[in-house]
């Protein structure tokens, strides 16, 4: 399985931690709805933005509920003409248009992208098919953090989607090679929106409605203008202390900004498990719910992920932007499909509807458990045998410090946690009980530490051999850095320790020296320098989120 998002992330270990699953089908398309409403009054009540959510077995609505305000300034509550964003739960939808003017013949999959637009990536030489697009194995950068690193947060612009690919004709390279890696990017999606926009010689959103109107699905639409009224529109809340609304200004869509019902997606999910071709035909629905074969992407498909849990199949999305949290799950095998809609942030809707899945299919609630701890501990002689850097298969990084004859887990952006000595190598976080840390192979190559608790999955480190810091001349990473594809500029300048200026288009930050060569700014912001065969410093190599190889030129 090729690597996935956090959020995917997110739902297994939800997954694993409250459920062991039984594959024996259930006889019938009854639920127990008392059950699932106790776990939605876990996460909010009447009194608060709202939730809707709805459970399909058998091609049957046998769940569907309505909670808390639309409106908070007018007290409006939520019922089943609520229209909420779903985000990137719209993917779907957009793949699904796509897909509808292949099986017409009118494209191919296999189609350059740059046949329809041919200001993008001129020099490269690789074909970048749809099928790419589709699978998000297209190498091109995602549009949001490629606008997070000119120093502009994309949902407080007036941007469409023409900026957004204005943004992307600036670009002359990709995040990797066409086809050899997955990583998931919003710009695809707003690619094949205006794909079928050309292919199709009219708007976006009038393409999709026509879709929606043979679906059965007449309150379901694209947002592609912020001033647009929107009957029943839900506004989306987040809680500081008090509630606020966070609006969003800008009108990309494709990618996401999809307004509908939770009727309208019941209805969806009707159709994808009857497929009878009442609507569509039944072969654009098969392939709809498929992975692409000619791709190297087996976890996502037609903007939906694939996955497996104790041998079940299922097929998910999640769509999250501003305080809108959503998503839909499916269980092919079961005729199960769950959908939970909300615009309160403090819900986490995939969470939810995995515990409905645990009432839906008659999950048992023991929790699995992992080691509490190593099986043999390792003698330590010195505590600084084990001071350093370590990193795990992901990528973080975890330094171990010593201080007045404790150990210290130093995790950038959080405060350093004392680690208990236990006994040898076996420590416990002083912060968290039952969670440990277990040093071995000490003083050998692969010497490493593994993170254990009884509820999570071990987490292992393997340490980082570098030459001393102290000896590192940190003055000569001193420089300006500029990139032509996003006309921004970097300044670093060297303050004191590991500690940098990182003064990015006019906007100071603070940085810090992890490893030689590797700095990072924020949580995200990973740069590494870049030296000519002299050892020179000629240039940084920036990675946010999702893109990565964003050259920067020494001048």
């Amino acid at each position: 399985m090729a690597k996935q998002t956090t959020a995917k992330q997110n739902v297994l270990l939800v997954l694993f931690f409250l459920f062991t699953i039984n594959l024996f089908p259930q006889s019938t398309s009854e639920i127990d709805s008392e059950a699932i409403t106790k776990i939605l009054y876990q996460y909010a009540d009447d009194e608060e933005p709202g939730m809707a959510v709805g459970v399909v077995k058998d091609g049957k609505i046998v769940y569907e509920y309505y909670m808390g305000y639309a409106d908070l300034t007018h007290q409006v509550k939520v019922f089943e003409g609520t229209r909420f964003n779903i985000a990137s739960n719209a993917k779907q939808f957009t793949a699904l248009c796509v897909l509808k003017l292949a099986q017409e013949g009118k494209i191919k999959l296999d189609d350059d992208i740059r046949k329809y637009f041919p200001e993008l990536y001129k020099n490269i030489e690789d074909k970048i098919t749809i099928s790419n697009l589709i699978t998000h194995t297209s190498g091109i950068r995602d549009y949001c953090d490629l606008m997070a690193l000119t120093g502009k947060t994309w949902w407080k612009q007036f941007i469409d989607n023409g900026d957004a690919i204005e943004l992307l004709e600036g670009q002359q390279t990709l995040n990797f090679r066409v086809g050899t890696e997955y990583l998931y990017s919003n710009s695809n999606y707003i690619l094949l929106a205006e794909l079928v926009k050309k292919v199709a010689d009219q708007d976006f959103n009038d393409f999709a409605i026509a879709l929606f109107e043979a679906l059965d699905m007449p309150s379901t639409g694209f947002f592609t203008h912020y001033g647009a009224i929107i009957p029943n529109r839900a506004r989306p809340y987040g809680n500081w202390g008090v509630w606020r609304e966070e609006p969003t200004i800008t009108e990309v869509h494709g990618d996401g900004a999809l307004f509908t019902t939770l009727r309208d997606q019941l209805q969806w999910e009707q159709i994808v498990q009857a497929n009878n071709g009442k609507y569509l035909p039944q072969e654009l629905i098969n392939e709809s719910q498929s992975t692409l074969e000619s791709s190297i992407e087996d976890g996502y498909g037609y903007g939906l992920f694939f996955d497996k849990f104790n041998e079940l199949d299922y097929v998910f999305h999640d769509g999250v932007t501003a305080a809108y949290n959503n998503t839909f799950l499916r269980f092919p095998s079961k005729d199960l499909s769950i959908v939970v809609m909300t615009n309160n942030r403090n819900v986490i809707a995939n969470n939810i509807a995995w515990q409905i899945a645990g009432i839906a299919l008659e999950l048992s609630t023991d929790n699995t458990r992992y080691p509490a701890g190593p099986e043999k501990i390792e003698s330590l002689r010195k505590l600084q045998d084990v001071v350093g850097s370590y990193q795990n298969n992901a990528g973080t990084i975890i330094k171990i410090t010593e201080k007045d004859g404790f150990l210290y887990r130093d995790l950038y952006q959080r405060e350093p946690v004392k680690l208990l000595p236990e006994q040898g190598g076996l420590f416990e976080y002083e912060t968290i009980e039952g969670l440990k840390m277990h040093f071995s192979n000490i003083g050998q190559t692969k010497q490493q530490l593994t993170i254990y608790r009884a509820t999570q999955v071990p987490n292992t480190f393997y340490r980082l051999y570098l030459s001393d810091l102290t000896k590192f001349d940190k003055n000569e990473l001193n420089g300006r850095f500029y990139n032509q594809e996003t006309d921004t500029e970097i300044i670093l300048k060297f303050v004191e320790g590991t500690t940098y200026s990182l003064i990015k288009n006019g906007r100071e930050r603070e940085a810090q020296l992890i490893i030689e060569d590797y700095i990072r700014m924020m949580s995200d912001y990973k740069i590494r320098i870049l030296r000519d065969k002299n050892g020179k410093v000629v240039g940084l190599n920036v990675e946010n989120n999702r893109i990565k190889n964003v050259i920067f030129e020494r001048t």
